[in-house]
């Protein structure tokens, strides 16, 4: 854009906008790696006409899925945890279209859709 060009005080701002940005992008996919992935799910057994539950974890791991049982008392931390991590992935989809976003201003529209015309 010719005004960020021109502009030296806007120009900062998106910069400073940017690093924000960027280190908050990496704080959350810090805080993201130490949280559990997957969903949790409930088996219900019937043995001797009496049904058990029991909860279990179920994620991807590679290009096998893996079922880990959770005892009773975890299971609450746990879904917790897993509504967390999928507001960070909301919150980092966000940032990551933020820094396209100002990445695109700030390189003044130069790339794809845009027409550059020499003034002769």
């Amino acid at each position: 854009m010719k005004v960020v060009e021109k502009d030296k005080v806007i120009s900062g701002m998106l910069q400073d906008e940017l690093k924000r940005c960027q280190e908050m992008l990496n704080s959350l996919e810090k805080s993201i790696s130490k949280l559990p992935k997957g969903v949790i799910n409930e088996r219900k057994k019937q043995y001797k006409n009496k049904v058990y539950s029991y909860f279990y974890l179920k994620y991807r791991k590679g290009k096998k899925v893996i079922n880990e049982h959770i005892p009773n008392n975890h299971v609450q931390e746990l879904l917790k945890k897993l509504e967390m991590r999928k507001k960070y992935e909301k919150e980092i989809q966000s940032y990551k279209s933020k820094i396209a976003y100002l990445n695109k201003i700030m390189s003044g529209g130069k790339g794809r859709g845009y027409a550059h015309h020499s003034k002769e």
